[in-house]
Formats: C-alpha cells, structure tokens, sequence
C-alpha cells in the first residue's frame, strides 16, 4: 500500500512537471528561395548539420553567406557574413551550427554572380 502512495505521488510530479514545462519543438533545416533570388536556410532547436552549395552553371560563381541568430519571432543579428566561389559544377559543404530550443538560426545565401543564387545555385541540408 505504502509503494502505491509512493508511485502515484511520483507519478502526480512527473505529470504536473510534463503539463508545466514549455514546448521543446524541433524545427530540423529547411532550405527556399528567399526574396526571388537569394536562398534561405532555417531551423529552430535542431542538432548541427551542413548544408550543401552546388554550382550548376558551367562556370565559376561567386556568393556571400550570411548566417543569423535570434530568439524565434524577434529580430535577430547577423553573426557571420563570408563570401565564397565555386568552380564549375562543383559542391561545397558549409557547417550551420545547432539551435537551442527557442532559438532560431539562419543562413542566407546571396549576392551570387554571374546570376541570380537561385538560378545558379542549389542549396540543400546534407
């Protein structure tokens, strides 16, 4: 009788900590098009991951990465910003760090030459 109090008291804990607790949701890497001609790349309390940049054209390209942070749902700041080439029909690989719960990460692929980033380029998790 004295285990059962027990369990059930444990057990009442548990799931008044369960229903008080706030949402850990993981939002894992989506890459889109961003504003016609720029790719964006998201995520929101997701492990680390890369993301794969292909040059499609069959010459060299040039672009700048951009990568984000910020409390998901406020404005966020910039915390690196590189600029890249790539040959002909080559990949490349870029490290996106993890997300926290409530913390969003971005990373912005943009100002691309010869074209515009979604006519040149293709920009996927790996």
């Amino acid at each position: 009788m004295i285990r059962f109090r027990l369990l059930f008291m444990f057990a009442a804990v548990v799931l008044i900590f369960y229903i008080f607790s706030p949402p850990t949701f993981a939002v894992a890497t989506q890459c889109q098009i961003h504003k016609n001609s720029e790719w964006r790349c998201a995520k929101d309390n997701y492990r680390a991951d890369k993301i794969k940049i292909t040059n499609r054209r069959d010459e060299r390209v040039s672009f700048k990465i951009a990568k984000w942070n910020s409390t998901c749902g406020k404005q966020g700041s910039n915390y690196s910003d590189t600029s890249y080439s790539l040959k002909p029909r080559q990949s490349g690989s870029i490290k996106f760090e993890s997300a926290a719960a409530n913390q969003c990460k971005e990373l912005f692929v943009y100002d691309c030459s010869p074209d515009w980033c979604t006519n040149i380029l293709s920009v996927n998790p790996s």
